[in-house]
């Protein structure tokens, strides 16, 4: 299988259907300038993504989540340094969340790292059919065709019309540049209402942070219907 030699020729979403079609395994690289993105695939399927596009680590987002304190990850961090331990490792081990609460935020992490990558404009292409998976990521299940293809941009649609100011301008609020589809929707949306919520920042009531989340709420509606 012979793939275009730079993002720009095609989209992410047309390379990731072809690797697919064809069952391959390996790693997909996107080299920018000042960046190498990794797409590990099993059978065609989106195994692990390694990119710092969306540097989001799995301590943040599970405070973010409500399902550890800032506190509870610093201190599991200490100790899983210690023994060997990733982070979502020694927070189960600490009993501080489920192991299927760890695995939903794993999750997260990967379909975030995914969406930022369809955001990358233009990288050089290299497809590397023997590279070792990233650390914990081999227990993870590859990514499903919904969760990768679902509302991305693919060649075939260019050229449609698709500029509702409106719904424009609610994406962006929300950090998309394009209909992410409704799984990641309603993520995002659920992330950024857990960060910008008051009740999480008594001791932040600016006013900047209730309009951006009145802001967030009325685009997601808009989204939503």
């Amino acid at each position: 299988m012979t793939l275009p030699s730079r993002l720009g020729e095609t989209t992410l979403g047309d390379l990731l259907a072809a690797l697919r079609r064809a069952h391959a395994t390996g790693t997909l690289e996107l080299v920018e300038p000042d960046q190498v993105h990794h797409l590990h695939l099993r059978a065609g399927a989106v195994q692990a993504v390694e990119s710092s596009a969306d540097p989001r680590r799995f301590g943040d987002l599970a405070v973010a989540a409500g399902l550890a304190s800032r506190h509870a990850v610093e201190s599991a961090w200490g100790v899983g340094r210690a023994r060997g331990f990733r982070i979502g490792q020694s927070l189960v081990w600490r009993r501080v969340v489920s192991s299927s609460a760890r695995d939903r935020v794993l999750d997260s992490q990967r379909l975030a790292r995914l969406e930022s990558l369809y955001r990358v404009r233009d990288a050089a292409l290299r497809f590397r059919s023997a590279r070792a998976l990233p650390e914990g990521t081999a227990e993870q299940a590859p990514l499903g065709a919904r969760e990768t293809f679902h509302g991305r941009p693919r060649r075939r649609d260019h050229g449609r019309s698709t500029a509702d100011p409106a719904r424009v301008e609610a994406l962006a609020t929300l950090g998309f540049d394009h209909d992410p589809g409704a799984v990641l929707l309603r993520r995002r949306f659920q992330e950024l209402v857990l960060t910008l919520h008051p009740d999480r920042h008594p001791e932040d009531a600016s006013r900047g942070r209730g309009d951006r989340l009145r802001a967030v709420i009325a685009a997601y509606r808009l989204l939503r219907g």
